[in-house]
């Protein structure tokens, strides 16, 4: 566990509430005792920085925890950027279903997606070398390996969320709004799932860095 992650846990959260506020504001949602909205920018970079230090601790007795709590930060930035383009573009078009929702559902998907990929490589599994040079076939061939990893979660997103926004329809008196993000809520438990499993086992594992716990 490295200093620089709570410098980049706090990045990753401050973005984190940013992305978050299309949700909130499309929701309407409004937290308890007057809290404003925007307070997110500030809370969840602290509650970021928090999780890292838990992940650091717990890694004492589970190595791999150093590695979740990173995951699980950059997830969240993941999370937030698809659902804030996803309702940021519901809000401006005032559609929450049939064709187009798919459209926005794969564009804010694409984002999230290439974020996560990033983040994922240089951070959460830190699969690279420093100072090591990085040839074009290498990159190619590991992003052909992340790309088929998030291509079959791009297909698993978007089916789940077309399929419980169109053919199951509103549910529980929710509507059309809520929905929407309660289906893509659904699609994006499995894909994590998903891709954790393939970022991990498929695409980033040769290229982990060796060596003691601290490099987790």
């Amino acid at each position: 566990m490295k200093k620089n992650d709570y410098r980049l846990a706090a990045g990753a959260g401050f973005f984190t509430g940013v992305f978050l506020l299309p949700l909130l504001y499309n929701l309407d949602i409004v937290f308890p005792f007057g809290v404003p909205r925007y307070a997110v920018i500030a809370g969840i970079p602290v509650l970021w920085v928090c999780g890292i230090w838990l992940g650091k601790f717990l890694s004492r007795w589970l190595p791999v925890m150093a590695q979740f709590s990173r995951y699980t930060a950059a997830g969240f930035l993941s999370f937030a950027i698809d659902f804030g383009i996803f309702n940021l573009l519901m809000m401006l078009t005032s559609i929450a279903s049939g064709k187009w929702l798919v459209v926005f559902k794969g564009t804010s998907y694409i984002f999230a997606n290439v974020n996560a990929y990033l983040w994922n490589k240089y951070w959460v599994f830190r699969s690279y070398t420093p100072g090591e040079g990085i040839s074009l076939q290498s990159v190619l061939q590991e992003y052909g390996r992340f790309l088929t990893v998030s291509l079959v979660g791009l297909a698993i997103n978007v089916s789940i969320t077309s399929f419980v926004v169109d053919v199951v329809g509103p549910q529980f008196g929710f509507g059309d709004k809520a929905w929407a993000n309660i289906a893509a809520i659904m699609a994006v438990m499995v894909v994590i799932i998903w891709n954790f499993t393939g970022y991990k086992l498929f695409v980033f594992k040769k290229k982990e860095i060796p060596g003691s716990r601290n490099s987790s």
